[in-house]
């Protein structure tokens, strides 16, 4: 589980905002919320431009650095405006794992390149540098299985020169992972795979998109009757009252749609709802292989106050891994959801679980929405 996160420099963040997961209180009501200690489903608050999405985007940068190919868009804003050129983006991870804590932490100069990584567990330093500095720790590296590397050769590389980008993106994690045999219950390993389930969604920027949604939902309708059927009873289940068919098309092509008297084609007609709620399901809901870290911005964009609840449920009651959710809907405000240490609001740079947002002591009896709508949380 993620334990601690904290970014600096990148985009809105100026200054360190941090994500403190063991934040919680002792509240014994909605206990699945937390777990091992630690915040185990929130949901963030905050006015419009504060950095909602900057921060599924900083938090998700150690995929894009460890274990994924895809690379930010180059033409998005990455370095914080006011920054000086000097000033580099931090990134800060601490993981809780097998009862081992993984601290990881880098800096990068721009979208790619990192110049300075450091990585422990339990608070011993296994690898460490600066390039800057022309400091290099690798003397632990054995505790992991990675005394057989070509250290020298990765200590030599030089950033400056790179005019390719692959050895900015080489982070000595990287290195390790691409190039030390791991046994299947090592922690390496286990931490490796962690990072590979992590997922980080946006209603804005799905990583469906509507080009190769309609794509998807060929497949889907080429899987067979109950694989369709499956999908009719979760857009019933959430609200959307309908029934689907398959037809072919004169190409062949087997394509959903309405079973209306006029049958409908599914994609061309779905609401922006329905649309959204379809993408839910085939990103979310079809993969038989947990994920362990879940993000998802704006998630109910296009939802009826009633539906963004009943997704609240679903992540609570059927996901085991870690959900932060970031929306508008102040009905999901409530104590009957979430508790007071899960609901958090992001203002001035600053993350502030609404707990610690006010002197009150805050109960379940408690109308958090009211509380909210009237000022009762506007940290400054």
């Amino acid at each position: 589980m993620l334990r601690f996160f904290s970014v600096k420099n990148f985009r809105q963040f100026r200054k360190e905002l941090v994500f403190d997961f063991t934040n919680t209180r002792d509240y014994q009501f909605n206990s699945n919320c937390v777990k091992n200690g630690l915040v185990n489903k929130a949901i963030i608050y905050g006015k419009n431009a504060v950095g909602k999405t900057s921060l599924m985007e900083a938090m998700r940068d150690i995929y894009y650095m460890t274990i994924g190919t895809y690379v930010p868009e180059f033409d998005a804003p990455y370095r914080n405006a006011d920054a000086d050129d000097d000033e580099n983006m931090q990134f800060h991870y601490t993981f809780q794992l097998d009862g081992t804590i993984i601290d990881y932490s880098y800096e990068k100069t721009d979208y790619t390149h990192v110049i300075a990584e450091k990585f422990s567990l339990d608070n011993t330093v296994i690898f460490e540098y600066d390039r800057r500095k022309k400091y290099f720790n690798f003397d632990n590296v054995g505790a992991i299985g990675a005394e057989q590397l070509n250290w020298d050769t990765f200590q030599l590389m030089d950033v400056d020169e790179d005019r390719t980008g692959l050895v900015g993106t080489l982070t000595a994690l990287r290195f390790v992972f691409s190039n030390t045999a791991m046994n299947d219950g090592s922690l390496l390993r286990k931490f490796m795979w962690y990072l590979s389930r992590m997922r980080f969604s946006s209603s804005m920027n799905t990583l469906i998109t509507n080009r190769n949604l309609k794509h998807l939902l060929g497949s889907l309708a080429n899987s067979g009757e109950d694989a369709v059927n499956r999908f009719q009873s979760f857009l019933n289940e959430f609200g959307v009252d309908c029934k689907l068919t398959v037809l072919k098309e004169v190409d062949g092509k087997s394509v959903i749609y309405f079973d209306n008297k006029t049958p409908l084609a599914f994609f061309e007609n779905m609401s922006s709802g329905t649309m959204l709620l379809t993408k839910f399901y085939l990103q979310f809901m079809t993969n038989s292989t947990p994920f362990t870290f879940l993000f998802i911005d704006e998630f109910d964009a296009y939802y009826h106050y009633e539906l963004s609840e009943k997704i609240v449920r679903l992540l609570e009651e059927d996901f085991e891994c870690q959900v932060v959710l970031t929306t508008h809907n102040t009905n999901l405000l409530s104590n009957s959801i979430m508790r007071p240490d899960c609901f958090l609001i992001l203002h001035d740079g600053k993350l502030t679980p609404i707990c610690d947002a006010t002197t009150r002591e805050l109960r379940q009896g408690h109308n958090l929405e009211k509380l909210y709508m009237s000022g009762e949380f506007d940290a400054e």
